[in-house]
């Protein structure tokens, strides 16, 4: 049985926010068109807007989840879901903050 390790490295959180889905068990949820209730066995793009995925994330990063989301979307890296949060609301705030100063 594979066991999974929580492994930190810099990336561009803009690339990963253009290509994430986020999960429940059955459906998922497209970050850029806003589509709810998209059926997440062996997803690769968003069926309304095309947008590829690259990343998943889930609310529920429970082992179990984690594993059966692996198991239904094998292509795509599983990525921490409060680590994303934490990651775009520093980036919103950023980008709020450069529009007041200006």
């Amino acid at each position: 049985m594979s066991e999974f390790l929580r492994i930190w490295t810099e990336v561009d959180i803009s690339e990963i926010q253009s290509h994430i889905v986020v999960v429940d068990d059955k459906f998922g949820f497209c970050t850029g068109c806003r589509e709810i209730g998209i059926k997440i066995e062996g997803l690769q793009k968003c069926p309304k807007c095309g947008r590829e995925f690259k990343y998943v994330t889930s609310r529920d990063k429970s082992p179990a989840m984690v594993m059966r989301t692996k198991k239904k979307l094998p292509n795509l890296i599983f990525v921490d879901y409060d680590d994303y949060e934490r990651l775009t609301g520093k980036k919103k705030a950023e980008t709020l903050f450069k529009s007041v100063e200006e």
